[in-house]
């Protein structure tokens, strides 16, 4: 508070160094008594506080060239309707947006943002700086928002209007936002499951993109058999998690890698045609909206090419649905979809079911042993009910846990 408070009068480059080396050495001082799970960098801790500074006093330093100065990357072309100045006032306006304009997730922090002679807010995405996602992803967000836009499907999905470098060498993306244009409203998830209606568009909307051209983003797909590449997805996974991390899940009973390979060999399912999937659907993935649409899908880092079934079991999973709800979506599913797609999904979809419950039984463990995205609601959730996540994946693995594992479980939920 110290260095933020030198900031509140005139300041230059200089000052804002200073402050932002005294921010650092105190968060690094104060990391093993607080049990930070990380610290932030260097160049994180300055943009915060010049945020800070800029929504205060209504200017920053020199906010013209920290807007103008930014390099655009030309897979992503100017757009008619979203100039490169559009772009400027957009990371200007990033600069100052307030607090409650700033919304973070598992990997990015998202900043809405209103721009001159724009009609409503868009969002500027950037990584959070040192996030590694144990959960890979295969393709590139803004090729897969333009696959979706050039295919005209009615698939409610942000349109990616920039992407680029800052004037510090960051990565951002500039997004259409989702949620509603008043300031200080946030945008409304269906974090306690879907409504009737908005289970039939999500549907909707799921078999809407088995229209969209996947070769366009991944001209490899279509392959090969998906749960096999799946399951060799989730054993590497496994093996490369932390040393910590993999002790831990011996501990508790989880099998390694090697032997989680054998257990998944049993398991087979048909094959179905391939679809562009987005892969997280999680309720914070989803905006509620008020018009036929019903929700607007948000957040395609994790999106690759595979069965359509396994987008929407993942979505069950990930998200509380209710047994009618979720026989509900699975009726219209099959009705809407062409037999290609939904060849013996009766039998097929508590295999995947089974699958993501063992994947989280992973990812939610390592989540708890290095603290990576705990400030993520999604995540937050997710580590709360890891011991009725440990006991279901034990379970459908055909193991027990071990009676020697409750100390350490209940060291790791602490």
């Amino acid at each position: 508070m110290r260095a933020a408070q030198t900031l509140e009068g005139p300041i230059d480059q200089k000052g804002l160094d200073a402050a932002t080396q005294a921010v650092l050495r105190a968060l690094e001082a104060a990391a093993e008594p607080l049990r930070l799970a990380k610290v932030p960098s260097e160049g994180a801790i300055e943009q915060i506080l010049f945020r800070w500074r800029a929504s205060r006093t209504g200017s920053g330093l020199n906010l013209y060239t920290l807007g103008s100065d930014w390099q655009r990357d030309e897979r992503v072309l100017e757009r008619p309707d979203f100039p490169q100045q559009a772009v400027s006032d957009a990371l200007r306006a990033e600069a100052a947006a307030p607090a409650s304009r700033v919304f973070k997730g598992t990997a990015h922090v998202n900043t809405v943002v209103r721009v001159p002679d724009h009609d409503s807010c868009v969002v500027v995405r950037r990584v959070v700086p040192g996030v590694r996602r144990r959960e890979r992803g295969f393709l590139s967000e803004h090729a897969v928002l333009g696959a979706i836009e050039k295919s005209n499907v009615e698939v409610a999905a942000p349109r990616i209007l920039a992407l680029g470098w800052s004037h510090e060498g960051s990565r951002f993306a500039i997004h259409t936002y989702a949620g509603p244009d008043r300031d200080h409203q946030s945008p409304d998830h269906p974090v306690n499951g879907l409504l009737p209606r908005e289970a039939d568009k999500l549907v909707d909307q799921l078999c809407a993109l088995t229209k969209v051209d996947y070769l366009q983003v991944d001209p490899l797909a279509g392959q090969g058999r998906f749960y096999g590449w799946l399951s060799d997805q989730l054993v590497e996974l496994v093996r490369g998690l932390p040393k910590e991390s993999q002790q831990l899940a011996r501990v508790l009973g989880l099998p390694d890698a090697d032997w989680l390979a054998q257990i998944l060999r049993r398991h087979t399912v048909s094959h179905r045609a391939p679809a562009l999937l987005h892969g997280d659907l999680n309720p914070w993935n989803l905006v509620r909206r008020d018009d036929a649409l019903a929700l607007t899908i948000i957040d395609w880092e994790m999106a690759l090419v595979g069965d359509p079934l396994y987008d929407l079991v993942r979505h069950m999973h990930l998200t509380p649905t209710r047994p009618e709800i979720r026989d509900r979506m699975f009726r219209r599913w099959e009705r809407l979809l062409p037999a290609q797609y939904t060849k013996d999904w009766l039998r097929d979809w508590r295999v995947y079911r089974w699958i993501e419950i063992v994947r989280s039984a992973y990812v939610d463990l390592d989540r708890l042993v290095t603290g990576a995205g705990l400030d993520a609601p999604n995540v937050r959730r997710a580590v709360d009910s890891y011991a009725m996540t440990l006991a279901a994946a034990t379970a459908s693995l055909g193991l027990r846990v071990r009676p020697a594992a409750n100390p350490y479980l209940a060291r790791a939920l602490a």
